[in-house]
């Protein structure tokens, strides 16, 4: 298994045979949707945790919110080197190699347990990193608490990730729905017992919100390993065989195809840090008005980004049975139902910014009419950006299929950074238009990611198709 254009066809396959396009359609949609459930109810995890957090008081709800996204944020870039373990089984599943499919899913968990050291360790010593930043010194002594609770997540998360991946592109997703949303609930249970000391345990605090995380992620793990152990259609691949065996070449080839994934990641989650810390500079107003479009912004963006793996799958398993025509279909596919589900939702933000902000702010209350004024500004620009956002991420995923990592990490450097902060710090500050004019910005630099992603994944299939690899 190396890369794609070598993965041969499967025996009595038939090369440059691709699907109709409403059987594509079908088969991304129906990948597509577990994975949107599963992560919106990743959401909704953080969610409860942070309710239970605030019922402690500001503080604590301050510190776990910081600890928790700067370490959410850790683990995001490292998902995304072990993202590229989804597209090898794609290819290796499409040329008929199964035993190939679970080596890349076995090397996958070694890379995950390298990945997940560093992790750890970074969150028990946190601490004197955010003193550095000038926190306050309570917030930092319940950060602490927190993050040497909650690292124990990392590793079965990882671990998670891997075989989330594995199944995903097996076209086998429904487990990892049910999963992630029964862990809603036990998530719920844990962290409330355990912050509050219910059913005799004793009342933990803040640490308790992490140790239920922690334990919910062990449940999570060991819940799809079971169900990757147990079920038949699983069997050919011997998952777990010779578990202890590396393969170095393997390795190394997901740690340099993952490696681009993860600076992608970590390119587009710096854009919009950088964008939240400068709206910060115009009071917190803005700083309110911001959170509030990002959240909904975030949550909607749950569908392009399944909908981007979803076609990273399809890509990939197009190109390891020898159909780059087939590999094309998914992608272009994939793009413009992305596009189209996005443009349904801005028509959303267009029409009702009102009921939206309703979700997150008291409309009646006087004192929040100038966060709702500007959020309702705010939600008509991420109603044209969020069209390009679902294109770029999807148009990535698709590049990703062809084991093109490294060019999306390019562009993103210059279309995150090198238009969208440029255009809107110009924008914001010496135009003059505020928090409006940093958004603007972010929706060119999307826009820009959008076109030049979406153009690579078409010259890339092309020059396939014109070398005769149908």
């Amino acid at each position: 298994m190396r890369e794609a254009p070598r993965i041969s066809r499967p025996a009595g396959g038939t090369a440059g045979a691709k699907p109709t396009p409403g059987t594509e359609l079908r088969a991304l949609l129906g990948i597509t949707a577990p994975l949107a459930a599963a992560y919106l109810a990743e959401m909704a995890m953080n969610f409860t945790d942070m309710v239970i957090v605030g019922r402690l008081g500001s503080v604590e709800l301050a510190a776990v919110g910081l600890a928790a996204n700067l370490l959410v944020s850790v683990l995001f870039v490292c998902m995304g080197v072990v993202s590229i373990v989804g597209v090898l089984v794609a290819q290796a599943h499409g040329a008929g190699d199964d035993a190939a499919a679970g080596r890349g899913m076995r090397q996958g968990l070694w890379v995950a347990t390298a990945l997940s050291v560093p992790q750890i360790a970074l969150g028990w010593y946190m601490a004197p990193l955010l003193r550095l930043t000038g926190q306050e010194e309570g917030v930092v002594v319940l950060a602490e608490q927190y993050l040497r609770a909650v690292i124990w997540c990392v590793l079965p998360y990882m671990w998670f990730t891997v075989l989330r991946n594995f199944v995903a592109a097996l076209a086998r997703p429904g487990a990892i729905m049910v999963i992630t949303v029964a862990a809603v609930g036990l998530n719920l249970a844990a962290c409330y017992t355990l912050v509050f000391g219910k059913f005799g345990f004793p009342a933990l605090g803040v640490a308790g919100a992490g140790y239920g995380t922690a334990l919910v992620s062990w449940a999570m793990f060991a819940a799809l390993a079971l169900h990757v152990v147990r079920s038949p259609g699983f069997r050919a691949y011997r998952p777990f065989a010779a578990l202890g065996r590396l393969d170095p070449p393997l390795l190394r080839q997901i740690l340099r195809l993952g490696t681009p994934v993860a600076g992608l990641m970590a390119v587009e989650a710096g854009l919009f840090s950088a964008v939240a810390l400068l709206m910060g500079l115009f009071g917190a107003t803005a700083l309110a008005a911001h959170q509030v479009a990002a959240s909904f912004a975030s949550l909607v963006f749950m569908v392009p980004m399944a909908l981007g793996q979803a076609a990273t799958i399809r890509v990939a398993r197009g190109l390891g049975r020898g159909s780059v025509a087939a590999a094309r279909q998914a992608g272009r596919l994939g793009i413009v139902s992305g596009a189209s589900f996005m443009a349904v939702m801005a028509v959303v933000m267009w029409t009702a910014p009102d009921a939206i902000v309703a979700l997150f702010l008291d409309t009646a209350d006087p004192a929040n009419a100038d966060v709702l004024a500007l959020a309702a500004v705010l939600l008509g620009i991420a109603a044209v950006f969020q069209i390009v956002d679902g294109v770029q991420v999807i148009a990535a995923g698709a590049l990703r299929g062809l084991s093109d990592t490294t060019a999306p990490l390019l562009v993103g450097l210059v279309g995150y950074w090198g238009v969208g902060l440029t255009a809107g710090w110009l924008l914001a500050f010496p135009l003059g238009l505020g928090g409006p004019g940093l958004w603007l910005g972010v929706a060119f630099g999307l826009a820009a990611a959008a076109v030049l992603l979406s153009w690579r994944f078409h010259a890339r299939t092309g020059a396939l198709l014109r070398a005769g690899r149908r």
